[in-house]
């Protein structure tokens, strides 16, 4: 079968985790990347999970310093599709590397730039570590009370990164697919910190409004920030002392696991009558009782009930990394694989990012060694001419994507939210909501939906009716891109299943965003935001070193449940947020592989999937596999040299991960006597002594305001910043940096007038990203119809009958 990327050469010069795993997710689909790396190899591979983001790849060893260093990359440069580096900005100039002096001799070349902080502002040239942009940005804050301190807390998952991951691959898509149509290649660029902002689907929002008008939204459930976990999901103890997560937000499913448990008797209870709608003091004492009920069960017991007994029941034990790669359904998708490397030998893998029913993934070779490459390659020069490119140059599109269509018929944050990142590239993206309008538009007054629902429009269909399901099977027939997150049977019932939209649209990009598979030991099984997040690690991993107590160890119940507290802080629901952007990639890899096949296809993009890619640093194994570094019980990091710190009024984090900037860290707080100390004098005494060196460092860090570390430290190139103690909205609303970096973008809508939304994550050099607000259910039913030739007489009729609706306020 073909690839996607049949043909494409990827130049990648960058470094660490973010940039690595989007060229190792195109090497997956079919690209050449061609790792180039510095004298001594990339140092990032000294990260346990390179040998997972450097695979499929040919690696060679260029001095870019040197003469002949400097010629052979531009030779190279002249046989690539796509250039990818992430220097601070001023070094590809300086290196004669920056997109004016390449693209001059290669103007179809696709150039990704990929920073920590952005290109320009105060904070362009810190280094741009995943925690050190997660601390800056106020994500740590999302963690907040996990471990009943004040302050941010430490973040496991590396957020900021796999958000850069399908960022950049989107972005290099987007261009290349502009490219082969007009014959032009452009500079793409995104950073850390705008990627960051996909987790951030309320607080930012929210945070305005009730400036706005504190009368109306000052009741609104704090997002983020000590807030209390969502009524229905809940981590609960087994008889034999596992942890399980009941995930069940809506009341169908909610009543479902009430079913399951045995508690049907709680309704004849006046306060829980009307449950999960019910006051935050009953609610307390039905977690009480869930949590006792639980107990008298072992795991295994209660997962033959969720998984036999009942197919509406969301729940799955709490598992580390290593025991997500045993889950069966994973299994089941292909989302592992085996890998013999030439180091470790064999290796359990991640799988290609999504499934491909046409143009499959997979991996054509383990993770070179350093330099493995070099002279096959370099002798490839002498005797390869490139041709030249033979599309006639056309004129450019306004936005990369604006000839293309989505329609959009999935719900809350997984789907929708995807949709509204590929709006930002500027395609028409159709929402389909039920008359009810989506579940996202129940909570803090529908708030979130100007984010997940972002640049789209939306029609209000039933369907239910023959009429609904007629008029959405004639959207299909126009559509590029069809998504959904429909569980197996219902796409068919409504009639929208792959086969039979592909009988009236064979072109169609079909996407199935779901949370198991379209089939499997799981597929039936609903999944919510917390499922992927117990099963793939994220939350365990989140809870920190020694946090849970042994299976055998009898605790009291108001232990149980000051745990279970812990755990829905720990496992933060942003996993739907994971795989909003995964989807987003499965929709492009779609596309372009119709762009040059000329052929539809089924998609598979799953929230397990996506998850397990998020914690790209840990979902592997191989004997000797070094463990996953875990955070301290408080929260604080993994170890004295990246932690958060308190200062004078405030926190800071440190990040030093390599040698060079322990030494300028200890010379920057006139702490030589450090690097001799015979405690601290190399990184395996560190480690060994580490708790005295975070308290010496605690002790210092003290004496000043988090702003003087901040800035004298980043003088001298070391990683220590202020971390946002107040949230995402408090630092996009404040920080300088971003007032003066264009990350925010005034849009208004009928419902709340004006307002700043975030600006769109990926920018291009020679077309446009789209920011726009989201729409009020049903607001654009008429002119869609309109569209698709009903009259105003037949449109009313609809309204009456049902099939159509619409907000008052349209």
């Amino acid at each position: 079968m073909a690839n996607v990327f049949d043909g494409i050469v990827v130049l990648d010069l960058s470094r660490g985790q973010a940039a690595s795993v989007a060229t190792m997710i195109m090497s997956d689909f079919g690209a050449d990347v061609i790792k180039v790396e510095p004298p001594g190899g990339d140092p990032f591979r000294s990260m346990p999970g390179a040998i997972q983001w450097n695979r499929g790849k040919r690696s060679v060893i260029l001095d870019l310093k040197t003469p002949n260093g400097k010629k052979n990359i531009l030779q190279l440069v002249q046989q690539s599709d796509v250039f990818v580096e992430n220097m601070r900005p001023g070094a590809t100039q300086r290196l004669g590397l920056d997109y004016a002096t390449l693209s001059a001799n290669r103007p179809t070349l696709v150039y990704l730039s990929h920073t920590g902080f952005g290109p320009s502002g105060p904070y362009s040239k810190y280094k741009g570590y995943d925690a050190v942009v997660a601390a800056k940005s106020g994500r740590m804050m999302m963690f907040s009370g996990q471990n009943q301190r004040d302050g941010p807390n430490f973040t496991v998952v590396k957020s900021a990164s796999h958000a850069a991951t399908m960022a950049i691959v989107r972005g290099i898509i987007a261009a290349l697919y502009v490219r082969d149509r007009t014959g032009q290649g452009q500079k793409v660029e995104t950073s850390m910190l705008k990627s960051i902002t996909t987790y951030d689907h309320c607080s930012w929002i929210q945070g305005q409004m009730l400036r706005k008008d504190p009368v109306k939204y000052s009741s609104d459930i704090p997002i983020g920030i000590s807030r209390p976990n969502p009524h229905g999901y809940l981590a609960a103890r087994t008889k034999d002392g596992y942890w399980i997560q009941l995930a069940n937000i809506m009341e169908r499913l909610f009543r479902a696991e009430i079913k399951a448990l045995g508690l049907d008797y709680i309704y004849n209870d006046p306060r829980f009558d009307n449950a999960p709608f019910i006051s935050d003091a009953n609610r307390s004492a039905l977690e009480d009782l869930i949590l006792a009920r639980v107990q008298q069960k072992t795991l295994q017991q209660w997962m033959d009930i969720f998984t036999t007994q009942t197919s509406d029941v969301a729940a799955e034990p709490f598992m580390n990394s290593y025991q997500g790669l045993s889950h069966s359904q994973i299994i089941h998708n292909g989302h592992i694989q085996t890998i013999t490397d030439t180091v470790v030998g064999e290796s359990t893998q991640l799988g290609s990012l999504v499934v491909m029913s046409q143009t499959p993934g997979r991996t054509r070779r383990p993770s070179p060694l350093p330099g493995e490459h070099t002279a096959a390659v370099l002798s490839r020069l002498q005797h390869h001419k490139n041709p030249a490119y033979s599309r006639v140059m056309t004129p450019l599109p306004k936005f990369p994507l604006e000839d293309v269509l989505v329609l959009d018929l999935s719900t809350v944050i997984n789907g929708p939210l995807s949709c509204s990142l590929i709006a930002e590239l500027g395609a028409r993206v159709i929402r389909v909501e039920p008359p009810a309008g989506d579940y996202i538009r129940t909570t803090i007054h529908g708030l979130a939906a100007q984010r997940t629902m972002a640049g789209t429009e939306d029609i209000c269909l039933n369907l239910k009716t023959k009429e609904g399901q007629t008029i959405v099977r004639q959207l299909a027939a126009k559509a590029d891109i069809l998504l959904h997150s429909m569980r197996p049977g219902a796409p068919e019932r409504t009639g929208i299943g792959f086969e039979e939209l592909s009988l009236i649209n064979p072109n169609l990009v079909y996407v199935y965003a779901g949370g198991y598979g379209y089939d499997g030991p799981h597929s039936n099984r609903p999944s919510m935001a917390p499922i992927p997040g117990a099963v793939c690690g994220g939350a365990i991993s989140q809870m920190g070193r020694d946090s849970l107590p042994s299976p055998d160890e009898n605790i009291t119940a108001k232990e149980v449940k000051e745990l279970s507290r812990k755990l829905g802080r720990a496992n933060d629901g942003t996993t739907d947020h994971n795989s909003s952007m995964g989807n987003s990639v499965a929709m492009l890899l779609g596309l372009y592989a119709r762009e040059r096949t000329g052929k539809g296809q089924y998609i598979l993009s799953t929230m397990l999937g996506n998850n397990a890619y998020a914690n790209v640093d840990d979902f592997f194994w191989h004997d000797g596999k070094p463990e996953r570094l875990l955070p301290d019980n408080e929260g604080f990091g993994l170890n004295a040299l990246y932690r958060l710190y308190r200062a004078k009024g405030g926190w800071v984090f440190l990040a030093c991960l390599f040698e060079p900037e322990w030494h300028d860290l200890c010379r920057g707080l006139g702490r030589r006597d450090l690097i001799s100390d015979v405690l601290f004098s190399n990184p395996s005494d560190r480690k060994q002594n580490d708790a005295v060196l975070a308290q010496e460092l605690s002790s210092i860090f003290l004496s000043h305001e988090p702003l003087y570390w901040e800035k004298m430290l980043a003088d001298l190139d070391v990683a220590c910043v202020r971390a946002e103690d107040q949230g995402m909205f408090h630092f996009f609303d404040q920080d300088p940096h971003v007032k003066v970096t264009g990350m925010l973008t005034r849009v208004e809508t009928k419902s709340i007038g004006p307002f700043w939304r975030y600006s769109p994550i990926v920018s291009f050099s020679h077309t446009g990203s789209k920011a726009e607000a989201g729409p009020l259910k049903g607001q654009n039913s008429t002119n869609i119809l309109e569209e698709l030739g009903y009259t105003k007489l037949q449109i009313a009729d609809f309204k009456g009958r049902g099939v159509i609706d619409w907000d008052p306020e349209c």
